[in-house]
Formats: C-alpha cells, structure tokens, sequence
C-alpha cells in the first residue's frame, strides 16, 4: 500500500470534513473531495475492505502503521478522537452516496452512524488483559490532565489541545465501559487529589451528559469544564490546599475564593469554552441560590451544567478516601444527594443522575 495514496486520501477526507462543517454537504467543493477520496479507495482495499484504527496518537491503515505525521493526519487522528471512534471499516460495495453520508456525519456534531457497507465504533480489545487496559487508559487521562494542571499559572497559557486529548480518551473509555465506578481514578496520594478529582468530576458530567442526549460538541465542552472546574486551586496556597487536616477558619475563607481565581484566569484564556468559566464560578453555588461566592443580591441562578458538575463533585468527594475521613458507599452518598435535592441540587438533573447509576448496575 503506498502511502502517498493513504496521504491523498486523508488530504481529500479533511478537505472535504472541513467543507462541510464550513458550508453543507451540497457544497461543490465537499463533493469534489468526497468523489476524490472514494475513487481512491479501489487502490486502498485490502482483501475486501479497508480498515482505519487509531491506536494511541498513531494511525493504522489495515494492519500498516503509519509513520506520516502531517497536518491532514494530526488533523483526522483529532476528529476521531472527538468523535470517539477508533476504528472505520470500510467494505467493498460502498457506494458514492454511502461514503458521502459518512463524511458528512464525520463533520456534523451529530453520532456518527454505521451503514451496510461502513462501519464505525471501538477497539474491542486492546491487549489481553481487559482490566489492566482499562486501568492504562485510566491512567493515560489522568497524566494528561495532571501534565496540564502542573502548568497552570497566572502568567502561562494552558495546554488546551492535551486535556481535549483527555476528554476524547475519557468519552472513548466511557463508550467501551459500562459501570461509571470503573471508571472513576483512586487517589494515591493526598496532593494529587485536585487533578485526579478534575478527571473523575468529568467523567461524572460527561456521563450525565450522555444519558441527557446531549450532543458531542456539547460533551466536549461539558468535559473540558469538568476537568477545569476547580483551576482556581492551585492560586490558592499549598499549605492550605494540601492541609492533611481539617481547614481553620481563615483557611476556609481562603479555599473559598477558588471559584473566584479559576473564572479570573479561565477568562483570559480565549480558547476555552465560556461553559468553563461559568462552571468554575458556580460550582459551590447551590439550586436555592445560597453557596458560595454569594450571589443573592444579584440574583444569579446556577447554570444547569454548573449544576451538573455540583451533582458530580459531590459524588466524587465523598467517594474518595481524604486524610480526615473515610469514603462513603455509593448508598449513603446517595442518600446525602437526596437529602440535597430542591436546596443543593437540582432535583430533575439528581433523579435522572440516580437513575442512570441504577440502569447500569452501579447502584
């Protein structure tokens, strides 16, 4: 297989997404490269289909890694990501209409769907041990998030390509899981709490998301605000962050500006989504208004993702072991959520939340 037909096809596959996504799937321009691609694809077939998986940040065409690392290739390894699709199977007896459908779901924010002759979904195994595999993913996106976390000052940017890269490898891992609890990080150590809860408290939210019927651009910034939610921690001192006891009362005063420092920052960085800095502000809000910071003289309401987030940074942190209590079972903080429904949280978003845990088994 030469790669430079694998170059060409990939060149005429973007051209055509970003086409698309720019004018329709009627576009000249879009049916010119989808027509290109296809009539590529006769040289592309290996027996009598093509595969396409993404293995890490690395393309395999049929059982052929690639080594190209072009634009056109970073670029589609980005949209598989998103899509959370790692691999395309493309048969013999697909036609130009099928194969244009395909692209142009590959370019909507909507799921992209298999047809008879095109197949999309996930990597079923990915060594032959299921559990560790999952536990290296796991881990995977909490070093990415943790890498882009340890960066975050006042006077630097923030690795946003890494902690999309972590959204996508968290919605992927979510496709292939179906117990959330699986999912969810343990926190080795006390100081790596604050990146490690960001992972589980996007996980959490994207979960909700989904089981909502939200879309997938929509999920990508819901998981984004999930990781960033707490950002404002880290400018609060470590002495008082890292605390292995509980927080005197000028401590505590101190903890709760981190809403207040995260939105700040957030809102200098242009490329991140606006959801994300609302959710930082909002997320110690409660549903009745009360919370912190205090907003009842202005009368702001609680975003509905901001309450979602407040749903799963609840869960999280009574799940997860701290140096002055033990964790709590999934029942008993079930049973706190419940207590909280009408003040703390949001009482359809909490019920659909349970229920979701229920049909899956993790309640």
């Amino acid at each position: 297989m030469a790669e430079v037909k694998i170059s060409d096809f990939t060149s005429s596959v973007m051209t055509a997404f970003s086409n698309c996504a720019l004018y329709s799937e009627k576009h000249p321009i879009f049916l010119e490269f989808s027509e290109k691609a296809f009539g590529l694809l006769k040289d592309l077939y290996r027996g009598e289909s093509l595969s396409i998986t993404l293995l890490g940040d690395s393309l395999v065409f049929n059982d052929d890694p690639l080594a190209e690392k072009g634009i056109h290739f970073v670029n589609f390894i980005k949209k598989l990501k998103k899509k959370g699709i790692e691999k395309i199977e493309i048969r013999r007896g697909a036609t130009i209409d099928e194969f244009k459908q395909f692209l142009a779901e590959m370019a909507s924010r909507n799921t992209v769907s298999s047809s008879p002759h095109i197949s999309v979904g996930i990597v079923e195994i990915r060594s032959r041990n299921d559990e560790f595999s999952l536990s290296a993913l796991i881990e995977e996106n909490a070093a990415k998030i943790r890498d882009a976390y340890q960066g975050i000052s006042l006077n630097t940017g923030l690795d946003i390509g890494n902690l999309e890269d972590a959204v996508s490898g968290l919605v992927s891992t979510l496709k292939r899981e179906a117990n959330i609890l699986s999912l969810l990080s343990p926190v080795k150590t006390y100081n790596e709490y604050t990146y490690v809860h960001a992972a589980n408290v996007s996980v959490l939210t994207i979960f909700q998301a989904e089981t909502l019927g939200a879309n997938e651009e929509t999920i990508a910034d819901i998981g984004l605000a999930g990781i960033l939610h707490d950002a404002g921690k880290l400018f609060v001192p470590h002495e008082v962050l890292d605390k292995p006891t509980k927080l005197e009362q000028d401590e505590w005063n101190m903890m709760k500006l981190h809403p207040l420092y995260g939105a700040k920052y957030l809102s200098t960085l242009p490329s991140v989504p606006k959801i994300a800095m609302i959710v930082a502000y909002e997320h110690h809000m409660k549903f009745n208004g009360s919370g912190y910071p205090d907003t009842a003289k202005t009368g702001r309401k609680q975003n509905l993702i901001s309450q979602m987030v407040a749903i799963s940074d609840f869960f999280d942190a009574l799940r997860t072991e701290r140096p002055y209590r033990k964790p709590l079972e999934v029942a008993s903080i079930i049973k706190l959520l419940t207590e909280g429904a009408g003040t703390d949280f949001n009482p359809d978003l909490l019920d659909n939340f349970i229920r979701a845990l229920r049909n899956i088994g993790a309640h």
